[in-house]
């Protein structure tokens, strides 16, 4: 069981980070879908003790919410790190003037900025 804001927190600022990599130097920025994806692959292995949007969120003067069960926002942190890895693999292995940098690179990080800022202001 986890507090069910938690999820939310991690998954609002994942969107917000990503979102500002891309907006103000996609290059660069790079470097935070790796960031990211080490996050996210450290967090659905080791859970909320391995989580550091866990110790953000418990650091900050957040009210807390309601137990919930932690399978489901594992489960997105799974395919969130799974897209990043391969988005980090494709920004790094090519260059910013082919469209597979684009595409393949930015292209899952921006799936998972949306899905996460979706997940972060819906409760789904």
């Amino acid at each position: 069981m986890i507090d069910s804001h938690l999820p939310r927190f991690s998954q609002g600022l994942q969107a917000l980070l990503l979102a500002a990599a891309f907006l103000l130097d996609p290059v660069t920025g790079r470097w935070v879908v790796v960031a990211l994806a080490v996050i996210l692959c450290t967090a659905a292995v080791g859970g909320a003790r391995l989580n550091l949007f866990a110790y953000v969120y418990r650091a900050l003067p957040i009210p807390r919410g309601e137990p919930e069960p932690a399978a489901p926002p594992r489960f997105a942190q799974v395919v969130g790190a799974v897209f990043l890895t391969v988005a980090s693999v494709v920004l790094f292995a090519s260059t910013i003037e082919t469209p597979g940098w684009w595409v393949g690179g930015w292209g899952p990080a921006l799936l998972v900025a949306l899905l996460a800022g979706l997940a972060a202001t819906t409760s789904l």
